[in-house]
C-alpha cells in the first residue's frame, strides 16, 4: 500500500508520463479484484486521483467506504468487462495506462461503460452512426494545397486505424481481425492517435468525438469497421458512390467483440512497405485470404491521404491534390498513365546513425515523367508498385526500391495492354503529356494508342525523363521484351480503367476482411 500523495505533475499526465484521462461518474468498472491503494482516512477524491496516477497497477478508482468526499481510496484491475453499478460521485477516473498492452479503447472518450460487443443494431442507429461520421468531415475545409488536406488526412487516418485492425488476423487461431484493437506502440501506428482521439485540424477533430456518442450502443470494434466504410462512401464520386453506399450498407453485419484486455498477437505482423509484394502475400493473401485482386482493390484506399515523414519516415501524397481527398481509382490510374523511378534514402538516415540502430533508409518510388518537379510530391511504396510491376532484372522477382534501379511505365500502344480507358480516366493524358497534343518544336502531335516508331521514343522520354540510364521495370505493358509484371498487373489496370468494377471488388474483400475471425455477425435491423 502507498499513503496519500502529494505529487504535482501537468495535467494530464501520470508518474510515467502516461496519458491520463477523466472517466465519467455514474458507473464503475468490475473486475479481477481490487486493491487498496491507501488506508489513509479522509482522503479526498483528488487525492485518490492522485494515488491512481502514481501506481503502475490502477485503472480504474472509487473512494469506498467513506463520509460525504473522504474514504478509502480503492483500484480496481483487470477490466475485461464493464458493469453498471449505483456509484456517482465515487467513481472519480480511468487511467490510461500501458503495463502491457496500449490499445484503441483505452483512448477513446466515453461517458459512460462501454459496451464490448453491439447487442442490436437498427437502421436507424446505423443512419446516426454514418452521420456522425459524415458530420466531422463537413466541419473540415475541403480546400488541399500541396501542403496540407483536411478531409484527406483525416479519412486517410480512418481507413489506415480500420485497416491496420483487420490485418493482424491470424487464420490459425483465429485470433485478431476487426476487433477495434491494434498495437498501438507499433511504429507502423504512428499517427493514429492523432485522429482517433487527440485531435487535430482546426477545432482538434477526432474520431472520438463521433464514437462517444454511441460509446455505450457500439462497440469499438464495429464502429471502427462502420466509420471507415462511411468515409469511403461518403468521400466517393459518381456510379461508385452509389455502388459503395448500397453495398456496404446491405452488407455490414454487427456483433464483433472489442478486445478490451488487449490483442498482442498483434504485435509485429503489419506488413512493412520494405517488404513488398512478399508482405502483401503474407499478410493479405495467406492470412486474411484474399486473392490477388482483392488485395489490390483494398489497397486502394490509399488514394486517400499521404504518408508523412515525422511517422512512418515515408513522405509524399498517392495522388494529386485534388484526388488526394476523393475516394476513387486514381491510385490505380496514377500508376500506369504516369511514370515512376526510386527515390532512396526520403529519411536522411546516415550511415552512423544506421550503425548505431537509431534508423533505416526509407527507400519509395516518386514521380518519373516530365512534369514531376511541378505538382505536389506524388509517390508510391512498395507495396503499392509491386502489384502492377515486376522487378527490373528481366526475372520473377519482387520490384523493390533500394534494389531495382528503373523505371516504372507502360507504353499507351501495347496490343495487348489496353490502355484507352486508363488513359480516359486519366483525362486524356499520358505521362502528364495530353494526347493529341503538339509535340514542342515539330509539327507532330503526341499520338497516344498509336504504335509508331515516334511516338514509342516520345512515351519514353515523357514518362521516364529523370531516369534516362535506367532500365525498364516488370510489365506486360512494355510488349513481348517487358518481362514479367506484378501479381496484380491485370487487376490493377481494370481497375483503372472501370471505376465500378473496382468498387464492386472492394466490397466483396472489406467484407471479408472485416468478418474474419467472427461467425455469429447479425444483420442490421436484427435484434
Amino acid at each position: 500500500t502507498t499513503t496519500g500523495a502529494s505529487t504535482t505533475r501537468p495535467s494530464g499526465s501520470s508518474a510515467d508520463g502516461k496519458m491520463v484521462r477523466p472517466f465519467a461518474a455514474g458507473s464503475l468498472c468490475m473486475a479481477g479484484g481490487e486493491n487498496i491503494l491507501s488506508t489513509t482516512s479522509g482522503l479526498t477524491l483528488e487525492q485518490c486521483a492522485s494515488e491512481c496516477m502514481l501506481s503502475s497497477d490502477c485503472a480504474f478508482a472509487d473512494l469506498a467506504a467513506g463520509q460525504g468526499s473522504t474514504g478509502v481510496c480503492r483500484s480496481l484491475r483487470l477490466c475485461s468487462q464493464q458493469q453498471e453499478t449505483g456509484a456517482s460521485s465515487d467513481v472519480i477516473m480511468k487511467k490510461i495506462l500501458r503495463p502491457s498492452f496500449n490499445s484503441p479503447q483505452w483512448m477513446m472518450t466515453c461517458n459512460s461503460p462501454p459496451v464490448m460487443t453491439t447487442r442490436c443494431m437498427t437502421r436507424d442507429l446505423y443512419d446516426e452512426v454514418t452521420q456522425s461520421v459524415m458530420d466531422l468531415f463537413d466541419s473540415l475545409s475541403r480546400t488541399c494545397t500541396v501542403d496540407d488536406c483536411d478531409v484527406a488526412d483525416l479519412g486517410g487516418c480512418i481507413l489506415r486505424m480500420a485497416g491496420h485492425d483487420f490485418m493482424d488476423f491470424d487464420v490459425k487461431t483465429g485470433k485478431g481481425g476487426s476487433d477495434g484493437c491494434t498495437d498501438m506502440d507499433d511504429d507502423n501506428n504512428a499517427g493514429l492517435a492523432e485522429c482517433l482521439y487527440q485531435g487535430e485540424f482546426e477545432g482538434l477533430v477526432s474520431l472520438s468525438d463521433a464514437y462517444k456518442l454511441f460509446c455505450n450502443r457500439i462497440s469499438l470494434a464495429d464502429f471502427t469497421v462502420l466509420a471507415a466504410q462511411t468515409v469511403m462512401h461518403y468521400l466517393a464520386k459518381g456510379e461508385a458512390r452509389d455502388i459503395m453506399g448500397d453495398g456496404f450498407r446491405s452488407n455490414f453485419r454487427y456483433g464483433r467483440t472489442t478486445a478490451s484486455e488487449g490483442c498482442k498477437h498483434s504485435i509485429g505482423v503489419l506488413p512493412k512497405p520494405e517488404d513488398s509484394c512478399d508482405g502483401v502475400e503474407h499478410t493479405f493473401v495467406k492470412a486474411l485470404g484474399l486473392t490477388w485482386e482483392e488485395s489490390a482493390a483494398l489497397m486502394g484506399a490509399h488514394t486517400l491521404g499521404r504518408a508523412q515523414q515525422d511517422f512512418s519516415g515515408f513522405r509524399g501524397w498517392w495522388s494529386d491534390k485534388e484526388n488526394s481527398r476523393i475516394f476513387s481509382h486514381n491510385y490505380f490510374v496514377s500508376m500506369y498513365a504516369k511514370g515512376w523511378c526510386e527515390e532512396l534514402n526520403v529519411n536522411n538516415c546516415t550511415s552512423e546513425k544506421e550503425a548505431a540502430g537509431g534508423c533505416s533508409p526509407k527507400n519509395q518510388w516518386q514521380r518519373c515523367d516530365v512534369l514531376r518537379d511541378e505538382v505536389q510530391h506524388e509517390m508510391m511504396l512498395n507495396t503499392d508498385l509491386c502489384l502492377a510491376y515486376g522487378d527490373g532484372k528481366g526475372g520473377d522477382g519482387v520490384l523493390r526500391s533500394g534494389e531495382d534501379n528503373c523505371c516504372a511505365w507502360v507504353r499507351s500502344n501495347e496490343e495487348k495492354f489496353n490502355m484507352t480507358g486508363v488513359i480516359a480516366a486519366n483525362e486524356n493524358y499520358f505521362c502528364s503529356v495530353q494526347c493529341g497534343s503538339q509535340v514542342a518544336g515539330t509539327a507532330d502531335t503526341f499520338d497516344c494508342l498509336q504504335a509508331h516508331s515516334k511516338q514509342s521514343d516520345r512515351e519514353t522520354a515523357a514518362c521516364c525523363s529523370f531516369e534516362t540510364g535506367r532500365q525498364d521495370c516488370g510489365s506486360s505493358g512494355l510488349g513481348q521484351t517487358g518481362g514479367k509484371g506484378g501479381p496484380a498487373e491485370e487487376a490493377v489496370r481494370r481497375f483503372a480503367e472501370d471505376e465500378t468494377y473496382w468498387a464492386k471488388s472492394l466490397l466483396r474483400a472489406w467484407k471479408k476482411v472485416t468478418e474474419n475471425g467472427f461467425d455469429d455477425l447479425k444483420s442490421v435491423g436484427d435484434c
